[in-house]
């Protein structure tokens, strides 16, 4: 990873550390616009800036509204160009069905891969029966794991090499900084929203893992005692599990809704579309101001894009997120950006 992409931190001699690095900062407006903006006002601004775009394309001369016949033209290659829209809705209820769809040996196994792995957190944790809710479950595992972190200045070594004791202090100050606002985010979250996910993206990535096995298997010497570490990678371990568990759960609910907003939006599109097109010749010759008759094609060609609007709108949100956790188990193979 490239030292731009990768803004390591540094030790107190002002050597690079490969354990722990800050994060590449992130526009506000851009993850907004990518991530936790509400994808229906992202598309109305989108549609926004499409107007926009057609009046500029008329006061530029490149958009005759008064031809009726290059205006009908273009609206019936638009209306032709939504109704691959209905395959689309078609090829993303088959693609979440799939996922929940199944025969009884599948779908026993799956229950049982589940099952287990919530007795090995609970197990770990101590924490009796965990919470059915997938964002309280997920908080339970953060909690542990910042607990365990914690656990780790009790546990160094009096004799310590002082640069591996900053560099181990300087993660469990990184860790219980990314622990108390995943917890915090999650505490109020709905499954089923962008909120929920969004408490995870960005934190406690392959890098953390990567850290604690190094304490754990190469500086074991400056620890007295071991097993908050062991605790530590083996529940950094769920963790990447169980957040990927919810990120799968998420998109496919994202995809549901996507799948169900795209057929909302796309029967007024073809009936609209349809109206003007067999009717804009008479429109254009009844106004005879060009400005209205402008809003009125302005207004066509904008109600024929919102289906894109709206798939372009969730298909950003749904494309960052799967960039966002791409870095799956101990790997990390992209800069951490917040």
């Amino acid at each position: 990873m490239s030292a731009r992409d990768r803004e390591l931190s540094t030790t107190a001699n002002g050597e690079e550390s490969q354990l722990t690095y800050q994060k590449v900062t992130e526009s506000p407006i851009r993850r907004w616009l990518m991530l936790d903006g509400h994808r229906l006002v992202i598309a109305g601004l989108l549609t926004g800036g499409l107007y926009a775009a057609v009046v500029a394309l008329y006061v530029a001369g490149l958009f005759p509204v008064t031809d009726a016949e290059a205006v009908v033209t273009l609206y019936g290659a638009l209306v032709g160009g939504t109704l691959p829209f209905i395959t689309i809705v078609l090829a993303i209820n088959q693609l979440v069905l799939s996922q929940e769809l199944g025969w009884t040996p599948d779908l026993r196994t799956r229950f049982e891969g589940m099952t287990d792995f919530q007795r090995d957190v609970e197990e770990l944790t101590g924490s009796g029966v965990s919470p059915a809710s997938p964002a309280a479950f997920l908080n339970l595992i953060v909690t542990a794991t910042v607990d365990r972190a914690r656990q780790l200045p009790g546990a160094l070594a009096a004799d310590a090499e002082s640069h591996k004791r900053t560099e181990i202090e300087r993660f469990i100050e990184t860790f219980e900084s990314d622990g108390e606002t995943v917890s915090a985010a999650l505490e109020d979250a709905e499954f089923g929203t962008f909120e929920a996910l969004s408490a995870v993206l960005g934190h406690h990535q392959g890098n953390h893992y990567h850290a604690a096995r190094t304490f754990r298997d190469e500086w074991s010497e400056a620890f007295d005692e071991t097993e908050p570490l062991e605790d530590l990678v083996e529940l950094l371990g769920y963790l990447a599990i169980a957040r990927q568990t919810f990120k799968t759960l998420y998109v496919q609910h994202e995809l549901a809704v996507l799948s169900r907003m795209l057929l909302y939006v796309g029967f007024p599109t073809l009936v609209g579309g349809g109206l003007l097109l067999v009717s804009y010749g008479r429109i254009a010759a009844a106004v005879a101001n060009d400005w209205l008759l402008l809003a009125i094609a302005a207004a066509g060609v904008v109600l024929v894009f919102l289906p894109f609007m709206v798939l372009l709108s969730y298909a950003l949100r749904i494309a960052t997120i799967a960039a966002r956790t791409a870095d799956f188990g101990p790997f990390v193979p992209r800069a951490s950006s917040e």
